[in-house]
């Protein structure tokens, strides 16, 4: 046979099915395949093309795991950029590829769902999961139906070098965070379509420790760029995802009553300020919190305040700035098994603009400040003198 006849015969034969981390050579360049199945713990939230519903065609799309992968490579691998914010853009296009600057992705990725679930009602989970983890499933007409009992198998095939990285270090890197710290589909930071990936068992925290110290760094981040690093505040506790549900709800509900129909004043600050700068209060609601802040902002933007009582101030919401609608929390929790959970705070900069809008519906609007000093940390209970709410959580676990 011919050289040239040979090379037409091995361009277009019949691939074979490709084993995990086999090299293969395809035009002249060696190229790597990896394979893994997952199945999802907890119920997946939307990650289709419409709104709040998953995929009716592929339940779990490729587009969508690239998404999640580039964006956890960025968070363990971004300290390469050496705090470069356009060198960090050089390097991410570099592995999963940029459709606005027109440069194409190396890496393939394929998603073959095994199971595609039954869609479910949310209402069927316990109300701390649904209200304090899944509040954006409600809308007008309801909740938003979720998906139950997902399987899918996921190839990745990439060549062994692209410039000076190693693509092989990189996605391991991005894989092992989105497995351990992430999802698939929306609201991944609070649990839902939490991957378990088939074969390995679930990790201890000193494994996330060393995992954290093998592929992220102190140094070199951009600055605005969520990330973890070696010394982030990683722990895994013996709590399911509905128990942490609950312990969520109670710290930033924390009120001194012991039962839900005397609960009594909120332990935080934040309502008895919107009734200070609204000159709005019930008769038995007067200001009284000593500390004028809105710390729970650390949990993310927006927020909306609601008030029951007649009397109170009408709806008002906190958010970042005039032109920005929300800030991401930097908190993430996810079940790891059935009884086993990992919490993380991610590092990066979480209001550039240092002060925040609260904005009244008559069209009134205050800048208000999230950060609290020692001596105010003092004042509100659920802190225990911690400045920083999100990091008083997850040390209250």
């Amino acid at each position: 046979m011919s050289r040239k006849v040979r090379a037409f015969a091995e361009a277009f034969a019949p691939r074979r099915k490709e084993e995990e981390g086999k090299l293969l050579r395809r035009d002249g360049v060696w190229v790597l395949t990896w394979e893994r199945t997952y199945t999802l713990l907890t119920p997946l939230f939307g990650g289709g093309v419409e709104p709040r519903e998953a995929d009716p065609v592929t339940v779990v799309r490729a587009t969508e795991v690239r998404g999640h992968l580039r964006f956890w490579w960025r968070a363990l691998r971004g300290w390469q950029a050496g705090g470069d914010l356009q060198r960090l853009r050089e390097l991410e296009n570099a592995i999963f590829g940029s459709a606005g600057e027109g440069g194409a992705s190396p890496l393939a990725v394929e998603v073959e769902v095994l199971k595609a679930g039954e869609k479910v009602d949310i209402a069927r989970y316990a109300r701390a999961v649904r209200w304090y983890l899944g509040f954006p499933l409600r809308g007008e007409g309801g909740w938003a139906p979720v998906r139950e009992g997902v399987t899918f198998r996921l190839r990745l095939r990439f060549p062994e070098r692209v410039g000076d990285l190693d693509m092989a270090q990189e996605l391991e890197a991005a894989l092992w965070a989105w497995e351990t710290f992430g999802g698939i589909g929306a609201r991944t930071r609070r649990g839902f379509g939490a991957l378990f990936r088939e074969g390995p068992r679930p990790p201890r925290e000193e494994e996330i420790r060393e995992g954290l110290w093998r592929y992220s760094r102190l140094e070199g981040w951009p600055e605005g760029v969520p990330h973890l690093t070696p010394e982030s505040l990683v722990r895994v506790v013996p709590l399911s995802w509905k128990e942490l549900a609950e312990r969520y709800q109670a710290f930033r509900q924390a009120r001194p009553g012991g039962n839900s129909r005397s609960p009594g004043r909120s332990l935080w600050p934040e309502p008895d300020e919107v009734r200070r700068l609204t000159g709005r209060h019930a008769p038995q609601h007067a200001p009284r919190h000593r500390v004028r802040k809105f710390p729970r902002a650390q949990f993310g933007l927006p927020i909306l305040f609601h008030f029951k009582d007649r009397g109170d101030p009408s709806d008002t919401t906190l958010k970042p700035h005039e032109d920005i609608e929300r800030r991401a929390s930097p908190l993430l929790f996810r079940p790891l098994a059935e009884r086993l959970s990992v919490v993380a705070v991610l590092e990066g900069a979480r209001f550039p603009e240092k002060k925040l809008l609260l904005e009244a519906k008559d069209g009134r609007t205050w800048l208000v400040d999230p950060w609290l000093t020692p001596e105010e940390a003092m004042e509100i209970l659920p802190l225990r003198g911690q400045v920083d709410p999100v990091r008083a959580f997850v040390n209250s676990l």
